[in-house]
C-alpha cells in the first residue's frame, strides 16, 4: 500500500501519527484515531486496515485499555487479510503474539510468531519485521531457559531490524536488540560481548536522531544497571540502580514492562536492596487493578512469594501463596476464553483466507482452459527468473501457437474453436504433470506460452516434440471440410542462463522470433535457440524438429 494514493490530507495524517510513534507520544492515540476517522470517509479496505493495525499497536504501548487493543487489532486482521497487505498482517500477528505471551501461553505466541513468519516471507521490499518477529521469538526460548537459541535469534532480529532504517521504531528496535544481546551474555557469562553491548547502546544515546526518552525506558536502565554490575562499574551501576529504583516505586507500569520490572525487584533483593523491592511491590498493585490479568497478578504473586520468604515473614508470605492460588485459578479460566476467543479468530481468519485464495487462483487462472493465464504468468515468472539467476540454471520460454486455427474457428464456430483449445490444453497439462520443472500458462487467443526450468535443451525437445504429435494424433479437422488443413502447433524457445537483468520479455522475444521463423518456413516445428538477438546466424545454430 502506498499512503499518497488516499491524498495529501491522509499522508500528512500519517506522517503526524508516525512522528508520535516514533515519540512514544501520549498524543500517538488520537493521531491514530484522527487517521482512522479520514480511512472512513475514503472507505478503502487496505487504509482501514493498516488505520486500525496503528491504534492497536498505539493502545498496547501506550495504554492498559486491554479491550480496545484487542478490538482494533481483530479489525486491522480482517481488513489486511481482505486487502492482502502482508506487511502489516505480519505486524499483527506479532501483537497476537505478544498477547499470548502475556496471557501465559507461549505454544500459542509461538505459534502466532511463526505465521507472522509466514507472512512476511510474501512482503514486497526490505521490512523490518522479521527481525521484531524473530526478537519475540528469542524472548520464548530466553524464557525457558535456553538461551544460547535466544541469542541466535536476536541475532537475526539485529540482522533484520538493520535492514529498514526508515521504520520509525527503527531506533527503538535496535536498541532493544543490544539490551536483550547484553542479557544474554550476562547469563552466559561473556564479559567482553555484555561491555560491547553496553557501548553499542551508549553510541545509539549519541545519535542526533534518537529520542532521548528513550534510554529512559526499564528495559534499557535495568540493563545497563545489571551491565555495569557485571562488569564491575560500581559508579554507574549505583546512578542507574537510583534512576531505576526511583521510576518504579513512584511511576504505574505499561503492559509490556511487568516483567522487566520483577527482573529488576529479584535483582534488587540479590544485591540487598530489600527496602526498595517492597515498595515497587506496593506500586506495581495499581498497574494490576486496571490490567487485571491472570498471568501478570501470577507473576506478581510469586515474586512477593520470594520476597517474603528472604525476609522470614511467613505471614505474608501465605498471603501471597493465596494470591498465587487465586490467580492460577483465574489463569486456568481465562486460559479456556482466550483459547476460544484465539479459535474464533483463527476459524475466521482461515475462511478469509480460503476465500482470497480462491479469488487469487480465479484471478490467475484462464476460465476457458484451466491453465494459469498472462497475470499468473508475470507472476510466476519474475519468481522463476529470480531463482534461476540466483542458482545459475538454465530457464527456458516456449511459446506455442495453434496453426490454422483462425479458419478453424471461422469454419465451425466459437463453441467448437474453444473445445480444440480445451483439447490442446489437456494435452499440455499432461506434459506438465510429467515434470514439477514444467509450468503452462495461456498467453491469449491461440497463444501458450510453457516454462522449463533446469533443464537441458534434449530434455526440453523430448517434451516439445511429444507435445507437436499428441496434438497431431488428435487429427483435429480431419476430412472434416474440404480444403480445411489439420489443426498442428508451432513452438519457438529460448534456453539458457538468465543474466541478473534479464525478464520474461526477453525470452518472450527470442521465442516469438523463433516461432514466427517457423510459421514463415515451415508450420508444426519446433525451433530452440539460446540467443535473446535473433539473425540468420542464431537460427543456423538453433535446434529444430
Amino acid at each position: 500500500m502506498k499512503i499518497e494514493e488516499f491524498g495529501q490530507d491522509v499522508v500528512l495524517l500519517n506522517k503526524e501519527m508516525l512522528a508520535e510513534r516514533a515519540r512514544m507520544s501520549g498524543n500517538m492515540i488520537s493521531a491514530c484515531n484522527r487517521l482512522l476517522k479520514r480511512a472512513r470517509e475514503i472507505d478503502k479496505i487496505s487504509l482501514l486496515g493498516y488505520s486500525y493495525y496503528y491504534l492497536a499497536d498505539a493502545y498496547y504501548l501506550l495504554s492498559t485499555d486491554y479491550k480496545k487493543f484487542n478490538t482494533n487489532l481483530l479489525k486491522a486482521i480482517e481488513y489486511l487479510q481482505a486487502c492482502g497487505d502482508m506487511e502489516h498482517l505480519a505486524r499483527c500477528y506479532n501483537l497476537l503474539g505478544i498477547d499470548a505471551l502475556n496471557h501465559g501461553n507461549s505454544e500459542l505466541a509461538l505459534d502466532f510468531f511463526l505465521t507472522g513468519l509466514k507472512y512476511s516471507d510474501e512482503i514486497d521490499g526490505v521490512s523490518s519485521v522479521p527481525g521484531m518477529i524473530k526478537f519475540n521469538i528469542g524472548q520464548i526460548y530466553y524464557d525457558i531457559g535456553d538461551v544460547k537459541q535466544a541469542l541466535q535469534y536476536i541475532r537475526a532480529a539485529y540482522k533484520g531490524i538493520r535492514k529498514n532504517k526508515k521504520d520509525s521504531l527503527y531506533l527503538r528496535n535496535l536498541l532493544y536488540c543490544y539490551c536483550f544481546q547484553a542479557d544474554c551474555y550476562i547469563v552466559l557469562d561473556k564479559h567482553d560481548s555484555v561491555e560491547k553491548c553496553i557501548q553499542g547502546i551508549e553510541q545509539l544515546e549519541q545519535d542526533p536522531h534518537a529520542n532521548p526518552e528513550l534510554f529512559q525506558d526499564l528495559p534499557v536502565l535495568d540493563i545497563k544497571m545489571r551491565g555495569y554490575y557485571y562488569l564491575g562499574d560500581m559508579e554507574y551501576y549505583e546512578i542507574y540502580s537510583d534512576m531505576l529504583s526511583y521510576q518504579l516505586q513512584n511511576n504505574k507500569f505499561p503492559l509490556d514492562s511487568l516483567e522487566d520490572v520483577y527482573t529488576i525487584c529479584r535483582f534488587f533483593m540479590k544485591v540487598g536492596r530489600q527496602g526498595e523491592v517492597k515498595r515497587i511491590l506496593k506500586n506495581a498493585e495499581r498497574s494490576l487493578e486496571e490490567l487485571n490479568i491472570p498471568n501478570l497478578r501470577k507473576g506478581h504473586a510469586k515474586l512477593k512469594i520470594e520476597f517474603y520468604e528472604k525476609m522470614g515473614n511467613e505471614k505474608e508470605k501465605n498471603i501471597a501463596l493465596a494470591e498465587y492460588y487465586e490467580a492460577s485459578l483465574q489463569q486456568d479460566k481465562e486460559g479456556i476464553a482466550n483459547y476460544k476467543f484465539f479459535m474464533n479468530i483463527r476459524n475466521r481468519l482461515s475462511s478469509i483466507e480460503k476465500e482470497n485464495m480462491m479469488l487469487a487462483k480465479q484471478a490467475e487462472t484462464d476460465p476457458l482452459t484451466g491453465l494459469g493465464n498472462r497475470y499468473g504468468l508475470n507472476k510466476y515468472a519474475d519468481k522463476a527468473f529470480e531463482e534461476a539467476y540466483r542458482d545459475q540454471i538454465s530457464l527456458a520460454v516456449e511459446i506455442l501457437d495453434v496453426d490454422n486455427f483462425k479458419h478453424y474457428n471461422d469454419a465451425y464456430g466459437h463453441q467448437v474453436g474453444d473445445e480444440c483449445l480445451k483439447n490442446i490444453a489437456e494435452i499440455i497439462k499432461r506434459v506438465c504433470v510429467s515434470s514439477p520443472k514444467i509450468h503452462a500458462f495461456r498467453y491469449g487467443g491461440d497463444e501458450f506460452v510453457i516454462i522449463y526450468e533446469g533443464m537441458t535443451d534434449e530434455e526440453i525437445m523430448v517434451c516439445a516434440t511429444s507435445l507437436r504429435d499428441q496434438v497431431l494424433s488428435m487429427k483435429i479437422n480431419d476430412k472434416k471440410a474440404e480444403g480445411m488443413p489439420v489443426v498442428t502447433v508451432s513452438q519457438g524457445i529460448r534456453n539458457s542462463i538468465p543474466s541478473e537483468t534479464n525478464k520474461l520479455w526477453d525470452y518472450m522475444y527470442a521465442a516469438d522470433n523463433a516461432l514466427y521463423d517457423v510459421k514463415e518456413h515451415k508450420k508444426g516445428e519446433v525451433v530452440l535457440l539460446h540467443k535473446a538477438i535473433i539473425s540468420q546466424k542464431s537460427l543456423d545454430e538453433a535446434t529444430y524438429s
